[in-house]
């Protein structure tokens, strides 16, 4: 595939720095001098000082020039989940139970788990997932979700899909972003009594938090799992890109 100008420069530009003719902590020719050498314009140049700023090769400050930042591409490793179902995912053969479905009010204490304001409307699904029906618990989850959302205990893929794919389907809510927070906590009597383990016990505590594009949670989960029944495996593999 043939080149575009910026990429030419950009790719020169590397090589130089690579090779040591720019080292490291000096500074790259102004924008007009490289205009002028490489006979581009000045929106070519910049797109070519993008990508070396993409590679974490330079850095670029109005009117501190570009300073050279690493004399090679850094290194990193990147773990990736192709989709949310990949996300601290359980083994497809679990079973959830609901055991609690209702509407709730947040206090202080629920506002503090939830990172949401006093007073906040949610509605409640409380359940227990196991391997089998006789099995002892593997997790007590939470699902807190927008009232308007309620409906979802009644379909009928309920409890063979994520709330956020039913969510998505029932509702054409679609998740924009994600994310999942780690702490350790101590249990209370409620989720003790269900996962059949001794008041204040030690747990994982993971919370999984659904955005739309607004940045608005619709859909916060919070799973406890009792200490050592839990274990997590992130597979990394190596990449280039910014430090």
């Amino acid at each position: 595939m043939k080149q575009t100008l910026y990429q030419k420069i950009s790719g020169t530009l590397a090589e130089r720095i690579l090779s040591g003719e720019y080292p490291l902590g000096t500074y790259l020719p102004t924008e007009e001098a490289l205009c002028k050498e490489f006979d581009a314009s000045h929106h070519s140049v910049r797109d070519a000082l993008k990508i070396l700023i993409g590679k974490g090769l330079i850095t670029r400050r109005a009117g501190a020039g570009t300073k050279v930042i690493a004399a090679t591409e850094p290194t990193v490793f990147a773990n990736v989940a192709g989709d949310l179902r990949h996300l601290f995912s359980y083994p497809q053969n679990t079973i959830r139970k609901n055991l609690i479905e209702e509407h709730v009010t947040c206090d202080a204490i629920l506002s503090h788990v939830l990172d949401c304001p006093v007073g906040t409307p949610w509605f409640r699904i409380g359940a227990l997932r196991r391997l089998n029906e006789n099995a002892q618990p593997l997790c007590w989850t939470d699902f807190y979700l927008l009232p308007r959302y309620s409906e979802v205990v009644k379909l009928k893929e309920h409890f063979s899909t994520p709330v956020h794919e039913q969510i998505e389907k029932s509702y054409g809510q679609r998740v924009d972003s994600a994310t999942v927070g780690i702490t350790l906590c101590r249990l209370g009597k409620e989720v003790a009594d269900a996962l059949d383990v001794e008041v204040n016990s030690p747990a994982l505590r993971i919370i999984r938090r659904y955005f739309d594009a607004q940045k608005n949670a619709f859909e916060i989960t919070v799973s406890y799992h009792p200490e050592g029944d839990y274990n997590c495996e992130l597979n990394f593999h190596r990449e280039l890109r910014p430090r």
